[in-house]
């Protein structure tokens, strides 16, 4: 498996945003989101040079739009096209769909003139994804993390199982760091909570799409 990524806080952007305030945030690792319909190319290349001035040697994440969504191909090219360092595939269902995304990813990267593999993946998987987390074992060498995407209350027995599958999954597969999904943005105690019961289910992690959550973020997941 892919060397696990060492990361706290994992800020998802729109390309709109404004890369200086996004650099400002502190973010282990900013995710620029390609998931929008329909991506607007000149929007993404404006943040990727600006942010290419900011943090010459931190390599950009972007977030791709699932496979059902019929766009995951030309979000792939797009971001192999801004040297992407990882990708973050959204609405995983299966391991399968992580080695369609490898394919995916080598043909774009032998395209771009660039040396297949370097290119590493996130997976975040959904409700069925949860439900076949023992696919995401060794399905593929780029795979570095392991996610799942939420949607459900965080004390809810759903999210329970969901976090603990994820998690247990992701520490199975030897080298693969576990991600914990979004959470509302707005209180912060009840944040706090999320990233401290997050920790100690065993993530290394947590998406964020808050400013506001980041340093939470990197204090809890650096205990």
């Amino acid at each position: 498996m892919a060397k696990s990524l060492k990361i706290r806080s994992w800020f998802i952007v729109a390309p709109s945003a404004e890369a200086s305030t996004v650099h400002s945030a502190d973010a282990d690792v900013v995710v620029l989101d390609l998931t929008g319909l329909p991506e607007s190319r000149n929007a993404v290349g404006d943040f990727c040079r600006a942010w290419a001035d900011l943090a010459p040697v931190a390599g950009l994440s972007f977030l791709l739009p699932a496979f059902s969504s019929a766009r995951t191909e030309a979000a792939i090219d797009l971001a192999i096209q801004y040297g992407a360092a990882s990708v973050v595939l959204s609405g995983v269902r299966n391991g399968a769909e992580v080695q369609r995304l490898d394919m995916a990813l080598r043909v774009a990267e032998i395209r771009a003139g660039l040396a297949p593999g370097k290119t590493r993946i996130v997976a975040l998987a959904n409700a069925s994804g949860i439900l076949a987390a023992s696919s995401f074992e060794r399905c593929s060498n780029r795979l570095a993390a392991l996610g799942w995407e939420g949607g459900y209350g965080p004390s809810s027995d759903t999210a329970r199982v969901a976090a603990g599958t994820i998690a247990l999954t992701a520490a199975a597969a030897a080298g693969i760091a576990a991600v914990d999904a979004v959470s509302p943005a707005g209180d912060a105690a009840a944040f706090l909570s999320d990233c401290e019961r997050a920790r100690a289910n065993g993530f290394s992690g947590k998406l964020c799409r808050s400013s506001d959550q980041i340093p939470i973020v990197n204090r809890i997941f650096s205990v």
